[in-house]
């Protein structure tokens, strides 16, 4: 029965580790490769997936993680924020949907 116990155990370790993987998946966007390579370098993407923040929240983390040694171009720092924000800002809030217009979301005026 140990050989089934083992076994077991690299299964649910080989799950474990695809829905981690699945976890930090990021949409598509201008923006991505910059977050996915300057993030990841000191800490998983879930991190970033689970906390959903306003464009001014993702600034001032960003720049909290520029002044811990994460280093960002000027255009890539604007870039990062734009991809964030639009991706993972919190529910409700006035950010566009991927691939939306800002003129359609609701609550939102064209104007």
């Amino acid at each position: 029965m140990r050989p089934l116990r083992l076994a077991s155990l690299a299964a649910i370790a080989a799950l474990s580790f695809g829905i981690s993987a699945q976890a930090q998946e990021l949409p598509e966007g201008k923006g991505k490769a910059v977050v996915r390579t300057a993030c990841s370098q000191c800490h998983g993407l879930d991190v970033v997936t689970g906390q959903p923040r306003s464009r001014e929240g993702w600034t001032d983390v960003v720049s909290q993680m520029i002044g811990n040694g994460a280093v960002l171009s000027d255009d890539d720092f604007n870039l990062v924020i734009d991809y964030l924000a639009t991706n993972f800002g919190p529910a409700g809030q006035n950010t566009p949907v991927k691939g939306q217009p800002a003129s359609t979301v609701p609550g939102k005026s064209g104007n």
